[in-house]
């Protein structure tokens, strides 16, 4: 957690538009949020950055968001991870990769709160 009290988040999107409007609804909720653009670019703000929580769109360039929730688990602080996904097939993504992360949440009419209902869930049990 940050200074001020805040749980930082690192956000992983490789959609500019999409960042931003989850940007905007972390922010808006009280979160700390660094945003950056592909796995890569997440994967090294991991190792350079202490987080409450990941969370990262389930197919992008370079990095999935499955290998950085997969590097975010091996870390000895074992971050929660969020996947959020606007595939169809969000049953096999989850059946085959379960457990590499907290959440699923489909980029969808209730994106603001699915997202919100499951990072409260996920920092109330931590």
């Amino acid at each position: 957690m940050t200074e001020k009290g805040k749980k930082r988040i690192l956000l992983a999107e490789d959609d500019s538009s999409m960042r931003r409007f989850v940007e905007i609804i972390l922010k808006n909720a009280g979160y700390e949020v660094i945003a950056v653009e592909d796995g890569l670019a997440a994967a090294d703000s991991l190792l350079k950055n202490e987080f409450d929580c990941v969370i990262a769109d389930a197919i992008m360039p370079n990095l999935s968001g499955f290998d950085l929730c997969r590097m975010a688990r091996s870390s000895e602080k074992k971050i929660p991870c969020i996947i959020l996904s606007g595939l169809d097939t969000q049953e096999n993504l989850q059946e085959e990769n379960h457990d590499l992360f907290d959440a699923f949440v489909t980029k969808d009419e209730k994106l603001k709160d699915s997202l919100l209902s499951a990072l409260r869930s996920l920092f109330e049990s931590s």
